[in-house]
Protein backbone atom coordinates (compact mmCIF):
# COMPACT_ATOMS: atom_id res chain seq x y z
CA UNK A 1 0.00 0.00 0.00
CA UNK A 2 2.67 2.24 0.87
CA UNK A 3 4.44 1.52 -2.58
CA UNK A 4 1.58 2.42 -4.40
CA UNK A 5 0.95 5.62 -2.63
CA UNK A 6 4.69 6.37 -3.75
CA UNK A 7 4.20 6.01 -7.41
CA UNK A 8 1.15 8.38 -7.13
CA UNK A 9 3.58 10.72 -5.36
CA UNK A 10 5.55 10.32 -8.11
CA UNK A 11 3.63 10.94 -10.80
CA UNK A 12 2.08 14.05 -9.47
CA UNK A 13 5.80 15.28 -9.12
CA UNK A 14 6.41 14.63 -12.53
CA UNK A 15 3.05 16.39 -14.08
CA UNK A 16 3.86 19.45 -11.44
CA UNK A 17 7.44 19.78 -13.18
CA UNK A 18 6.02 19.14 -16.94
CA UNK A 19 3.29 22.35 -15.96
CA UNK A 20 6.04 24.50 -14.53
CA UNK A 21 7.60 23.84 -18.33
CA UNK A 22 4.59 24.62 -19.74
CA UNK A 23 4.25 27.55 -18.51
CA UNK A 24 7.68 28.63 -19.56
CA UNK A 25 6.94 27.86 -22.62
CA UNK A 26 3.37 29.76 -22.37
CA UNK A 27 5.10 32.61 -21.04
CA UNK A 28 8.12 32.60 -23.35
CA UNK A 29 5.41 32.24 -26.41
CA UNK A 30 3.39 35.47 -24.84
CA UNK A 31 6.48 37.43 -24.95
CA UNK A 32 7.53 36.85 -28.05
CA UNK A 33 4.02 37.61 -29.27
CA UNK A 34 4.18 40.74 -27.53
CA UNK A 35 7.66 41.94 -29.26
CA UNK A 36 6.36 41.03 -32.78
CA UNK A 37 3.09 43.04 -32.15
CA UNK A 38 5.04 46.10 -31.12
CA UNK A 39 7.20 45.14 -34.12
CA UNK A 40 4.61 45.20 -36.56
CA UNK A 41 2.94 48.49 -34.43
CA UNK A 42 5.99 50.10 -35.57
CA UNK A 43 6.08 49.06 -39.29
CA UNK A 44 2.28 49.83 -39.41
CA UNK A 45 2.84 53.27 -38.03
CA UNK A 46 6.32 53.87 -40.34
CA UNK A 47 3.65 52.32 -43.33
CA UNK A 48 1.18 55.17 -42.63
CA UNK A 49 4.43 57.84 -42.29
CA UNK A 50 5.34 56.61 -46.12
CA UNK A 51 1.88 56.31 -47.38
CA UNK A 52 1.29 59.82 -45.81
CA UNK A 53 4.73 61.37 -47.30
CA UNK A 54 4.28 59.67 -51.07
CA UNK A 55 -0.05 61.08 -50.87
CA UNK A 56 2.64 64.70 -50.43
CA UNK A 57 4.46 64.18 -53.16
CA UNK A 58 1.66 63.51 -55.17
CA UNK A 59 -0.15 66.95 -54.11
CA UNK A 60 3.14 68.24 -55.17
CA UNK A 61 3.40 66.52 -58.40
CA UNK A 62 -0.01 67.43 -58.63
CA UNK A 63 1.09 71.12 -58.31
CA UNK A 64 3.46 70.70 -60.89
CA UNK A 65 1.88 68.83 -63.11
CA UNK A 66 -0.11 71.74 -63.63
CA UNK A 67 2.63 74.17 -63.42
CA UNK A 68 3.47 72.09 -66.70
CA UNK A 69 0.18 72.15 -67.99
CA UNK A 70 0.38 76.15 -67.68
CA UNK A 71 3.97 76.13 -69.36
CA UNK A 72 2.71 74.03 -72.24
CA UNK A 73 -0.43 76.30 -73.08
CA UNK A 74 2.42 79.32 -72.46
CA UNK A 75 4.04 77.37 -74.77
CA UNK A 76 1.58 77.32 -76.98
CA UNK A 77 0.66 81.01 -76.96
CA UNK A 78 4.23 81.80 -77.65
CA UNK A 79 4.83 79.69 -80.77
CA UNK A 80 1.46 80.85 -81.86
CA UNK A 81 3.50 84.39 -81.63
CA UNK A 82 6.73 83.31 -82.93
CA UNK A 83 4.43 81.75 -86.23
CA UNK A 84 2.57 85.30 -86.38
CA UNK A 85 6.34 86.82 -86.32
CA UNK A 86 7.55 84.23 -88.45
CA UNK A 87 4.80 85.36 -90.75
CA UNK A 88 5.52 88.93 -90.29
CA UNK A 89 9.24 88.09 -91.34
CA UNK A 90 7.89 86.40 -94.25
CA UNK A 91 5.69 89.17 -95.42
CA UNK A 92 8.32 91.76 -94.77
CA UNK A 93 10.91 90.09 -96.46
CA UNK A 94 7.72 89.88 -99.53
CA UNK A 95 8.05 93.48 -99.46
CA UNK A 96 11.30 93.83 -99.63
CA UNK A 97 11.41 91.70 -102.21
CA UNK A 98 8.57 94.05 -103.76
CA UNK A 99 10.56 97.08 -103.13
CA UNK A 100 13.72 96.17 -104.69
CA UNK A 101 11.50 94.99 -107.71
CA UNK A 102 10.08 98.68 -107.96
CA UNK A 103 13.09 99.98 -107.32
CA UNK A 104 14.64 98.18 -110.15
CA UNK A 105 11.89 99.40 -112.47
CA UNK A 106 12.18 102.38 -111.20
CA UNK A 107 15.75 102.50 -112.10
CA UNK A 108 15.05 101.22 -115.46
CA UNK A 109 12.60 103.86 -116.23
CA UNK A 110 15.23 106.60 -115.11
CA UNK A 111 18.17 104.92 -117.37
CA UNK A 112 15.88 105.35 -120.02
CA UNK A 113 14.46 108.49 -119.45
CA UNK A 114 17.88 110.17 -118.73
CA UNK A 115 19.09 108.44 -121.84
CA UNK A 116 16.44 110.29 -123.92
CA UNK A 117 17.04 113.57 -121.92
CA UNK A 118 20.64 113.05 -123.20
CA UNK A 119 19.37 112.49 -126.56
CA UNK A 120 16.65 116.04 -126.58
CA UNK A 121 19.86 118.05 -124.75
CA UNK A 122 22.09 117.15 -127.65
CA UNK A 123 19.48 117.68 -130.32
CA UNK A 124 19.28 121.06 -128.87
CA UNK A 125 22.43 121.89 -128.63
CA UNK A 126 23.47 121.03 -132.64
CA UNK A 127 19.86 122.69 -133.45
CA UNK A 128 20.40 125.74 -131.86
CA UNK A 129 18.11 125.00 -128.80
CA UNK A 130 15.16 127.73 -128.78
CA UNK A 131 16.22 129.41 -131.99
CA UNK A 132 15.05 126.68 -133.81
CA UNK A 133 12.08 126.67 -132.50
CA UNK A 134 11.03 130.49 -133.32
CA UNK A 135 12.29 129.26 -136.66
CA UNK A 136 9.83 126.66 -137.33
CA UNK A 137 7.01 129.53 -135.66
CA UNK A 138 8.30 132.21 -137.44
CA UNK A 139 8.22 129.82 -140.92
CA UNK A 140 4.88 129.74 -140.48
CA UNK A 141 2.41 129.92 -144.16
CA UNK A 142 -0.41 131.39 -142.50
CA UNK A 143 -2.17 132.43 -138.85
CA UNK A 144 -3.64 128.56 -139.18
CA UNK A 145 -0.19 127.57 -139.53
CA UNK A 146 1.25 129.86 -136.83
CA UNK A 147 -1.26 128.17 -134.11
CA UNK A 148 -0.56 124.58 -134.69
CA UNK A 149 3.01 125.11 -135.09
CA UNK A 150 3.22 127.43 -131.67
CA UNK A 151 0.91 124.54 -130.16
CA UNK A 152 3.39 121.90 -131.48
CA UNK A 153 6.42 123.76 -129.68
CA UNK A 154 4.63 124.00 -126.54
CA UNK A 155 3.34 120.40 -126.45
CA UNK A 156 7.69 119.39 -127.11
CA UNK A 157 8.39 122.00 -124.42
CA UNK A 158 5.62 120.55 -121.74
CA UNK A 159 6.42 117.11 -122.50
CA UNK A 160 10.31 117.61 -121.46
CA UNK A 161 8.94 119.32 -118.21
CA UNK A 162 6.49 116.41 -117.28
CA UNK A 163 9.93 113.96 -118.21
CA UNK A 164 11.80 115.75 -116.12
CA UNK A 165 9.46 115.93 -113.14
CA UNK A 166 8.68 112.69 -113.81
CA UNK A 167 12.33 111.52 -113.71
CA UNK A 168 12.59 113.74 -110.51
CA UNK A 169 9.63 111.92 -108.88
CA UNK A 170 10.61 108.35 -109.20
CA UNK A 171 14.06 109.41 -108.19
CA UNK A 172 12.42 110.57 -104.75
CA UNK A 173 10.39 107.13 -104.76
CA UNK A 174 13.39 105.27 -104.89
CA UNK A 175 15.27 106.83 -102.23
CA UNK A 176 11.74 106.31 -100.28
CA UNK A 177 12.03 102.33 -101.27
CA UNK A 178 15.00 101.76 -100.46
CA UNK A 179 14.82 103.66 -96.93
CA UNK A 180 11.56 101.28 -96.35
CA UNK A 181 13.43 98.52 -97.05
CA UNK A 182 16.53 99.18 -94.57
CA UNK A 183 13.76 99.96 -91.96
CA UNK A 184 11.97 96.41 -92.80
CA UNK A 185 15.53 95.11 -92.55
CA UNK A 186 15.72 96.67 -89.32
CA UNK A 187 12.34 95.44 -88.05
CA UNK A 188 12.95 91.82 -89.30
CA UNK A 189 16.58 91.31 -87.27
CA UNK A 190 14.86 92.43 -84.06
CA UNK A 191 11.94 90.09 -84.74
CA UNK A 192 13.82 87.29 -85.33
CA UNK A 193 16.05 88.09 -81.97
CA UNK A 194 12.85 88.08 -80.31
CA UNK A 195 11.10 85.05 -81.83
CA UNK A 196 14.81 83.43 -80.86
CA UNK A 197 14.86 84.86 -77.20
CA UNK A 198 11.10 83.57 -76.68
CA UNK A 199 11.84 79.59 -77.57
CA UNK A 200 14.74 79.98 -75.70
CA UNK A 201 12.99 81.19 -72.67
CA UNK A 202 10.63 78.99 -73.28
CA UNK A 203 12.52 75.21 -73.79
CA UNK A 204 14.86 76.50 -70.44
CA UNK A 205 11.81 76.56 -68.40
CA UNK A 206 10.33 73.31 -69.81
CA UNK A 207 13.41 71.50 -69.68
CA UNK A 208 13.80 72.46 -65.46
CA UNK A 209 10.69 71.61 -65.04
CA UNK A 210 10.67 68.13 -66.73
CA UNK A 211 13.92 67.68 -64.56
CA UNK A 212 11.34 68.13 -61.27
CA UNK A 213 8.82 66.21 -62.25
CA UNK A 214 11.49 63.25 -63.07
CA UNK A 215 13.31 64.01 -59.99
CA UNK A 216 9.75 63.74 -58.06
CA UNK A 217 8.79 60.76 -59.97
CA UNK A 218 12.13 58.90 -58.06
CA UNK A 219 10.96 59.72 -55.46
CA UNK A 220 7.43 58.62 -55.26
CA UNK A 221 9.02 55.09 -57.02
CA UNK A 222 11.76 55.27 -54.08
CA UNK A 223 8.66 55.49 -51.33
CA UNK A 224 6.46 52.96 -53.28
CA UNK A 225 9.45 50.64 -53.35
CA UNK A 226 9.76 51.47 -49.51
CA UNK A 227 6.77 50.83 -48.52
CA UNK A 228 5.86 47.33 -50.33
CA UNK A 229 9.38 46.34 -48.47
CA UNK A 230 7.19 47.58 -45.03
CA UNK A 231 4.07 45.64 -46.15
CA UNK A 232 5.98 42.53 -47.23
CA UNK A 233 7.61 42.70 -43.56
CA UNK A 234 4.76 43.53 -42.02
CA UNK A 235 3.13 39.93 -43.86
CA UNK A 236 5.74 38.31 -42.53
CA UNK A 237 5.47 39.28 -38.80
CA UNK A 238 1.85 38.65 -39.83
CA UNK A 239 2.64 35.21 -40.32
CA UNK A 240 5.05 34.89 -37.70
CA UNK A 241 2.08 36.81 -35.31
CA UNK A 242 -0.30 34.03 -36.14
CA UNK A 243 2.29 30.82 -35.93
CA UNK A 244 3.18 32.17 -32.21
CA UNK A 245 -0.73 32.65 -31.13
CA UNK A 246 -0.84 28.99 -32.37
CA UNK A 247 2.33 27.77 -30.35
CA UNK A 248 0.09 29.63 -27.56
CA UNK A 249 -3.50 27.80 -28.05
CA UNK A 250 -1.58 24.79 -28.55
CA UNK A 251 0.26 25.56 -24.85
CA UNK A 252 -2.77 26.48 -23.03
CA UNK A 253 -4.72 23.10 -24.08
CA UNK A 254 -1.39 21.50 -23.04
CA UNK A 255 -1.50 23.25 -20.18
CA UNK A 256 -5.45 22.41 -19.63
CA UNK A 257 -4.87 18.85 -20.16
CA UNK A 258 -2.23 18.85 -17.73
CA UNK A 259 -4.00 20.91 -15.02
CA UNK A 260 -6.60 17.71 -15.73
CA UNK A 261 -4.31 15.09 -15.12
CA UNK A 262 -3.57 16.55 -11.81
CA UNK A 263 -6.62 17.45 -10.61
CA UNK A 264 -7.13 13.21 -11.54
CA UNK A 265 -4.34 12.31 -10.15
CA UNK A 266 -4.96 14.30 -6.92
CA UNK A 267 -7.90 12.77 -6.62
CA UNK A 268 -6.81 9.31 -7.20
CA UNK A 269 -4.21 10.22 -4.33
CA UNK A 270 -6.66 10.97 -2.29
CA UNK A 271 -8.94 8.22 -2.90
CA UNK A 272 -5.93 5.60 -2.52
CA UNK A 273 -5.34 7.82 1.03
CA UNK A 274 -9.11 7.18 1.78
CA UNK A 275 -9.07 3.42 1.12
CA UNK A 276 -5.31 3.29 3.06
CA UNK A 277 -6.89 4.67 6.37
CA UNK A 278 -10.05 2.49 6.06
CA UNK A 279 -7.89 -0.39 5.84
CA UNK A 280 -5.89 0.66 8.93
CA UNK A 281 -9.06 1.22 10.96
CA UNK A 282 -10.08 -2.35 9.82
CA UNK A 283 -6.77 -4.56 10.84
CA UNK A 284 -6.93 -2.07 13.95
CA UNK A 285 -10.24 -3.58 14.57
CA UNK A 286 -9.59 -7.09 14.16
CA UNK A 287 -6.53 -6.39 16.26
CA UNK A 288 -9.02 -5.20 19.16
CA UNK A 289 -11.79 -8.08 18.56
CA UNK A 290 -8.81 -10.26 18.56
CA UNK A 291 -7.39 -9.12 21.93
CA UNK A 292 -10.85 -9.29 23.68
CA UNK A 293 -11.58 -12.60 22.50
CA UNK A 294 -8.02 -13.94 24.34
CA UNK A 295 -9.50 -12.02 27.67
CA UNK A 296 -13.07 -13.55 27.38
CA UNK A 297 -12.41 -16.62 26.60
CA UNK A 298 -16.10 -17.82 27.31
CA UNK A 299 -18.65 -14.68 25.64
CA UNK A 300 -22.17 -15.26 25.94
CA UNK A 301 -22.80 -12.21 23.14
CA UNK A 302 -20.11 -10.86 21.33
CA UNK A 303 -20.77 -7.49 19.46
CA UNK A 304 -18.38 -6.64 17.04
CA UNK A 305 -17.43 -3.07 17.11
CA UNK A 306 -18.66 -0.75 14.71
CA UNK A 307 -16.13 0.31 11.99
CA UNK A 308 -16.65 4.04 10.83
CA UNK A 309 -15.51 3.64 7.27
CA UNK A 310 -14.41 7.26 6.52
CA UNK A 311 -17.30 8.64 3.84
CA UNK A 312 -15.81 8.98 0.09
CA UNK A 313 -16.00 12.81 -0.14
CA UNK A 314 -16.93 13.69 -3.75
CA UNK A 315 -14.20 15.20 -6.63
CA UNK A 316 -14.52 18.59 -6.35
CA UNK A 317 -15.22 19.76 -9.91
CA UNK A 318 -12.67 21.67 -11.04
CA UNK A 319 -12.69 25.34 -10.90
CA UNK A 320 -12.96 27.22 -14.65
CA UNK A 321 -13.34 30.91 -14.84
CA UNK A 322 -16.36 32.54 -15.86
CA UNK A 323 -14.53 34.48 -18.01
CA UNK A 324 -13.71 33.60 -21.30
CA UNK A 325 -10.80 35.90 -23.72
CA UNK A 326 -9.05 35.84 -26.91
CA UNK A 327 -7.76 37.86 -29.60
CA UNK A 328 -10.23 39.02 -32.55
CA UNK A 329 -9.59 41.34 -35.22
CA UNK A 330 -11.40 44.43 -35.22
CA UNK A 331 -13.05 47.78 -37.46
CA UNK A 332 -15.21 49.69 -36.57
CA UNK A 333 -18.47 51.37 -38.30
CA UNK A 334 -21.47 53.62 -37.46
CA UNK A 335 -24.64 54.38 -37.92
CA UNK A 336 -24.85 56.52 -41.20
CA UNK A 337 -22.95 54.44 -43.82
CA UNK A 338 -25.14 53.83 -46.97
CA UNK A 339 -27.76 51.66 -46.35
CA UNK A 340 -27.66 51.47 -42.71
CA UNK A 341 -30.75 51.56 -41.05
CA UNK A 342 -29.21 52.53 -37.57
CA UNK A 343 -31.13 49.85 -35.97
CA UNK A 344 -28.97 46.48 -35.19
CA UNK A 345 -30.07 42.86 -35.51
CA UNK A 346 -31.38 42.56 -31.43
CA UNK A 347 -33.45 46.13 -31.95
CA UNK A 348 -30.70 48.76 -30.44
CA UNK A 349 -31.46 52.00 -32.20
CA UNK A 350 -28.11 53.54 -32.72
CA UNK A 351 -28.79 56.86 -34.13
CA UNK A 352 -30.90 57.36 -30.82
CA UNK A 353 -27.90 56.36 -28.54
CA UNK A 354 -24.86 57.53 -30.86
CA UNK A 355 -23.20 57.19 -27.91
CA UNK A 356 -24.50 53.10 -26.59
CA UNK A 357 -20.90 50.80 -26.63
CA UNK A 358 -22.60 47.94 -29.22
CA UNK A 359 -20.30 45.36 -31.31
CA UNK A 360 -21.00 43.40 -34.20
CA UNK A 361 -19.87 39.44 -34.30
CA UNK A 362 -20.32 35.87 -34.96
CA UNK A 363 -23.11 34.72 -33.12
CA UNK A 364 -20.90 31.27 -33.60
CA UNK A 365 -17.91 32.91 -31.62
CA UNK A 366 -19.79 35.57 -29.24
CA UNK A 367 -23.46 34.60 -28.77
CA UNK A 368 -25.78 37.69 -29.37
CA UNK A 369 -26.61 39.05 -25.88
CA UNK A 370 -23.35 39.15 -24.40
CA UNK A 371 -21.87 41.48 -21.81
CA UNK A 372 -18.31 41.88 -23.31
CA UNK A 373 -14.88 43.71 -22.85
CA UNK A 374 -13.39 44.98 -25.62
CA UNK A 375 -9.66 46.08 -25.32
CA UNK A 376 -9.23 49.59 -26.06
CA UNK A 377 -13.18 50.15 -26.14
CA UNK A 378 -14.32 49.25 -22.95
CA UNK A 379 -17.08 46.75 -21.83
CA UNK A 380 -19.93 46.83 -24.20
CA UNK A 381 -23.38 43.98 -25.42
CA UNK A 382 -22.86 41.54 -28.88
CA UNK A 383 -25.56 43.35 -30.17
CA UNK A 384 -25.36 43.52 -33.85
CA UNK A 385 -23.93 41.25 -36.61
CA UNK A 386 -22.67 42.04 -40.14
CA UNK A 387 -22.29 39.73 -43.54
CA UNK A 388 -18.51 40.22 -43.41
CA UNK A 389 -18.47 39.65 -39.94
CA UNK A 390 -17.07 35.82 -39.05
CA UNK A 391 -14.83 33.99 -37.03
CA UNK A 392 -12.31 36.42 -35.30
CA UNK A 393 -13.85 39.38 -36.44
CA UNK A 394 -15.82 41.82 -34.49
CA UNK A 395 -16.84 45.47 -35.63
CA UNK A 396 -16.98 48.13 -32.70
CA UNK A 397 -19.80 50.78 -33.18
CA UNK A 398 -18.50 54.24 -32.94
CA UNK A 399 -20.78 57.67 -33.34
CA UNK A 400 -18.59 59.68 -36.46
CA UNK A 401 -17.00 58.36 -39.33
CA UNK A 402 -13.49 60.22 -38.13
CA UNK A 403 -13.35 57.95 -34.99
CA UNK A 404 -14.35 55.21 -37.30
CA UNK A 405 -11.35 55.95 -39.50
CA UNK A 406 -9.04 56.41 -36.61
CA UNK A 407 -9.60 53.22 -35.11
CA UNK A 408 -8.72 51.26 -38.21
CA UNK A 409 -8.47 47.98 -38.53
CA UNK A 410 -6.24 45.97 -34.91
CA UNK A 411 -5.96 43.25 -33.13
CA UNK A 412 -7.88 43.35 -29.37
CA UNK A 413 -8.09 41.28 -26.71
CA UNK A 414 -11.77 40.27 -25.85
CA UNK A 415 -13.26 38.86 -22.61
CA UNK A 416 -16.48 37.65 -22.66
CA UNK A 417 -18.14 38.57 -19.04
Amino acid sequence: MRKKITIVTLIASLLFIQGTFHLQVHASGKGNLEEIQQERKEIQNNLLAGEQKINELYDDMKALNEEVNRLDDLLQEKEAKVEEITYEIETTKEEIYTLQAEIDRLNASIEERFDLLKTRASSYQKSGGLINYIEVIFDSQSFGDFISRVTAVNQVMDSDAMLMEQLEADMELVEAHQHSTLEKLNDLDQMHEAQEAERAQIEQEKQQQETVKASLNDKRQELVAYVEQLEGEDTRLKTMEDTVKKEIAAAEAAERERQEEIKLAAAEKAKQEEQAQAAVVKTKSVEKKEEQKESKPVQVKKEEPAVNKPESKPTPKPSESDDKSFTVTSTAYTADCNGCSGVTSTGIDLKANPNAKVIAVDPSVIPLGSIVHVEGYGHAIAGDTGSAIRGNKIDVFVPTQKQATSWGVRTVKVTIQ
